[in-house]
């Protein structure tokens, strides 16, 4: 991988299909940019699922990033970083910190599944109704967790109850849209956000009844991935 796989994506020839886009309404920088570094022709997904040693690497120090704030590892510096206005504080920005949230969160829901783990358009409400299962048959845990998650009130509180679903997420194998997770976390620190992502995040949940896991149908596109993988070396 060259250093121009992981930075921002033109919006000519490596910008992701437009198509794809708007099917999923990456409405932001951060998730285009997310979606890139994933999902890629050449993103971590793929490389990762090929067992390519770089992206072993690559994953294991996202994962070490997910309980660190933003800028603190400079070993993931060039897959989290994001394009800083000339009048940015000593703080990390909300676009720092959606794109280290889900590139971290990423790496943590893959690690050592042989799926994909990141489905363009499976959203967070969509998944935790997977989790979660109909009424009649709810996970309590599941269900505890995913109410934590929704009613937080920092980004501080996001971010934790977040790893907690998503380490509950990777046990079931069940997928999600790491690029839209990145849109969310921007919109949740903007004023108003917060009450904006619940709602999003509610017409998820209810839009479609409770489903398997994982299905054909939430895979993607052959031509995304290559069709043939290798399991990726057991990882600690």
């Amino acid at each position: 991988m060259t250093v121009s796989d992981t930075k921002t994506p033109r919006k000519t020839d490596s910008a992701p299909p437009e198509s794809r886009q708007r099917a999923r309404r990456l409405a932001e920088d951060v998730g285009r940019l997310v979606d890139w570094r994933i999902g890629g022709p050449r993103g971590l997904q793929a490389r990762y699922l090929q067992n390519e040693s770089r992206a072993r690497g690559e994953m294991a120090a996202l994962r070490k990033g997910a309980s660190r704030d933003s800028g603190e590892l400079p070993e993931i510096w060039e897959l989290t970083s994001v394009e800083i206005p000339e009048y940015a504080s000593d703080a990390p920005t909300r676009e720092e910190i959606a794109v280290h949230t889900a590139m971290t969160l990423y790496a943590v829901h893959q690690q050592s599944r042989t799926e994909r783990m990141f489905v363009p358009g499976r959203g967070l409400g969509r998944a935790a109704r997977s989790l979660i299962g109909p009424p009649d048959e709810e996970n309590p845990s599941a269900r505890a967790r995913f109410n934590a998650l929704v009613t937080s009130t920092t980004v501080t509180e996001l971010r934790h109850h977040l790893r907690g679903l998503i380490s509950l997420l990777r046990a079931r194998n069940i997928a999600l849209d790491h690029a839209m997770l990145a849109d969310d976390i921007l919109r949740f620190q903007q004023p108003g956000g917060a009450k904006k992502v619940r709602l999003a995040w509610a017409r998820q949940y209810y839009s479609l009844p409770a489903e398997s896991p994982l299905t054909a149908d939430d895979a993607a596109p052959a031509s995304e991935t290559d069709s043939t993988t290798t399991s990726p070396t057991s990882e600690n």
